[in-house]
């Protein structure tokens, strides 16, 4: 079996393939994980004994999950959930930074080109590092310097970067470019891993259907 993380790490809690509660790895007993109540715990009233949630962290391998189910709350402060655990930890995906999501609303524009360049935009998908997104048939060159923002799901992805790739698009109607990310922060990372967890099961549903009745 693949080792949880080392104790005190950050770790996130996924309820019904939600985003994340961050929480933090607290103890491993011979009977189970105990973990931090996450900070927002008292809202999360889908939680009962018995309900079946996710972990999930990242290390040097990428993203790590691990199935487990609720046993309940030891009272505090502060207050832990105990969880026993339903199956192995794995890997989940072959990236060290995975891609996905998309179609939410964005706007990019340009700070070093003058007079700047503000265009809305439509997120194609997502990475730790970088973005793919669709843009109208602007003069924007590789090299240009942007700031995108961008509506996700689990909060606003406010960040700045360099344009690596442009092209048409397949439909001819515009361009393709990407931005890759200009250092972000520990925060950004963290609404983007989330933002990419709650996304993949979501996706593989949506593809299988679509194998089922294609």
């Amino acid at each position: 079996m693949k080792p949880l993380p080392p104790l005190r790490s950050a770790l996130y809690v996924c309820i019904d393939n939600d985003t994340g509660h961050r929480s933090r790895l607290e103890a491993v007993t011979d009977e189970g994980i105990v973990i931090a109540a996450p900070a927002d715990a008292a809202h999360l009233e889908a939680v009962r004994a018995g309900s079946h949630l996710t972990l999930f962290w990242i290390n040097a391998e990428g993203r790590m999950v691990i199935p487990v189910r609720f046993a309940g709350v030891s009272p505090g402060p502060p207050e832990r959930w105990r969880l026993h655990p339903l199956g192995e930890v794995r890997r989940l995906g072959r990236r060290r930074h995975e891609r996905g999501g998309g179609g939410e609303r964005m706007r990019v524009s340009t700070y070093t080109t003058q007079p700047a360049i503000v265009f809305d935009s439509t997120l194609l998908d997502l990475s730790e590092k970088a973005l793919r997104c669709w843009a109208p048939a602007f003069d924007i060159a590789v090299g240009e310097q942007v700031h995108v923002r961008a509506v996700l799901s689990n909060g606003l992805l406010s960040q700045t970067g360099t344009v690596t790739v442009v092209r048409e698009a397949p439909d001819g109607l515009g361009q393709h470019i990407v931005v890759m990310f200009r250092s972000p922060s520990a925060s950004t990372v963290q609404l983007i891993r989330r933002y990419l967890f709650a996304w993949e099961p979501v996706h593989r549903r949506t593809r299988r259907a679509g194998e089922e009745h294609g």
